[in-house]
Protein backbone atom coordinates (compact mmCIF):
# COMPACT_ATOMS: atom_id res chain seq x y z
CA UNK A 1 0.00 0.00 0.00
CA UNK A 2 1.21 3.02 -0.88
CA UNK A 3 0.94 5.77 1.62
CA UNK A 4 -0.39 9.87 1.02
CA UNK A 5 2.29 12.38 1.06
CA UNK A 6 2.19 15.27 3.32
CA UNK A 7 4.62 17.60 3.92
CA UNK A 8 4.69 20.07 6.85
CA UNK A 9 5.27 23.42 6.73
CA UNK A 10 8.63 23.22 8.45
CA UNK A 11 9.80 20.78 5.89
CA UNK A 12 8.48 22.99 2.91
CA UNK A 13 10.79 25.69 4.67
CA UNK A 14 13.48 23.85 4.70
CA UNK A 15 13.27 22.48 1.16
CA UNK A 16 13.20 26.35 0.16
CA UNK A 17 16.03 27.29 2.25
CA UNK A 18 18.20 23.96 0.96
CA UNK A 19 16.59 24.90 -2.87
CA UNK A 20 17.95 28.73 -2.54
CA UNK A 21 21.51 27.27 -1.22
CA UNK A 22 22.05 25.17 -4.27
CA UNK A 23 20.54 27.39 -6.64
CA UNK A 24 22.77 30.17 -5.65
CA UNK A 25 26.01 27.35 -6.91
CA UNK A 26 23.95 25.69 -9.47
CA UNK A 27 20.41 25.85 -10.69
CA UNK A 28 21.27 22.35 -12.24
CA UNK A 29 22.19 21.40 -8.62
CA UNK A 30 19.04 22.21 -7.13
CA UNK A 31 16.60 21.03 -9.64
CA UNK A 32 18.68 17.86 -8.91
CA UNK A 33 18.44 17.94 -5.41
CA UNK A 34 14.58 18.52 -5.84
CA UNK A 35 14.42 15.10 -8.02
CA UNK A 36 15.73 13.64 -5.64
CA UNK A 37 13.91 14.87 -2.67
CA UNK A 38 11.06 13.76 -4.56
CA UNK A 39 12.08 10.36 -5.19
CA UNK A 40 13.22 9.57 -2.27
CA UNK A 41 9.61 10.94 -0.77
CA UNK A 42 8.16 8.77 -3.41
CA UNK A 43 9.90 5.62 -2.03
CA UNK A 44 9.11 6.13 1.54
CA UNK A 45 5.38 6.00 0.74
CA UNK A 46 5.92 2.61 -1.01
CA UNK A 47 7.56 1.87 2.20
CA UNK A 48 7.48 3.67 5.37
CA UNK A 49 9.57 1.70 7.75
CA UNK A 50 12.73 1.96 5.74
CA UNK A 51 14.02 4.90 7.82
CA UNK A 52 15.79 4.45 11.37
CA UNK A 53 13.60 5.14 14.60
CA UNK A 54 14.11 8.59 16.16
CA UNK A 55 14.45 8.47 19.91
CA UNK A 56 13.65 11.41 20.87
CA UNK A 57 11.84 12.55 24.88
CA UNK A 58 9.71 14.86 23.44
CA UNK A 59 6.21 13.13 23.15
CA UNK A 60 5.26 15.01 20.26
CA UNK A 61 8.35 13.36 17.88
CA UNK A 62 7.33 9.78 19.02
CA UNK A 63 7.36 7.50 15.50
CA UNK A 64 9.45 9.79 14.06
CA UNK A 65 11.89 8.21 11.63
CA UNK A 66 15.05 9.34 9.50
CA UNK A 67 16.08 8.70 6.14
CA UNK A 68 19.09 10.13 3.51
CA UNK A 69 17.53 12.28 0.69
CA UNK A 70 19.34 9.48 -2.47
CA UNK A 71 22.42 10.99 -4.20
CA UNK A 72 22.85 13.79 -1.04
CA UNK A 73 24.22 11.73 1.71
CA UNK A 74 24.08 14.79 4.21
CA UNK A 75 20.53 15.63 4.02
CA UNK A 76 18.06 13.89 5.91
CA UNK A 77 14.36 13.46 5.96
CA UNK A 78 12.46 13.37 9.33
CA UNK A 79 9.10 11.67 8.93
CA UNK A 80 6.42 9.90 10.27
CA UNK A 81 3.20 7.44 9.35
CA UNK A 82 -0.05 8.83 10.23
CA UNK A 83 -2.42 6.15 9.44
CA UNK A 84 -2.39 6.50 5.88
CA UNK A 85 -0.35 9.65 5.42
CA UNK A 86 3.38 10.20 5.29
CA UNK A 87 4.63 13.37 7.03
CA UNK A 88 7.73 14.90 6.18
CA UNK A 89 8.41 16.96 8.89
CA UNK A 90 11.89 18.64 8.73
CA UNK A 91 14.26 18.38 5.76
CA UNK A 92 17.77 18.87 7.40
CA UNK A 93 21.24 18.66 7.03
CA UNK A 94 23.18 16.23 8.71
CA UNK A 95 25.55 18.81 10.70
CA UNK A 96 22.94 20.57 12.43
CA UNK A 97 22.14 19.51 16.35
CA UNK A 98 19.14 17.57 15.46
CA UNK A 99 19.15 15.77 18.67
CA UNK A 100 18.56 19.13 20.53
CA UNK A 101 16.28 20.55 17.78
CA UNK A 102 13.69 17.58 18.51
CA UNK A 103 14.10 17.63 22.41
CA UNK A 104 13.37 20.95 23.07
Amino acid sequence: MTLSLHILPAAEQDLSEIGDYFDERSNTLSQRFYARFWDTAQTLTEAPGLGGLCQFRHPENEGMRIWRVNGFPNHLIFYRQQGDTLEVIRVIHGARDYDTMFNE
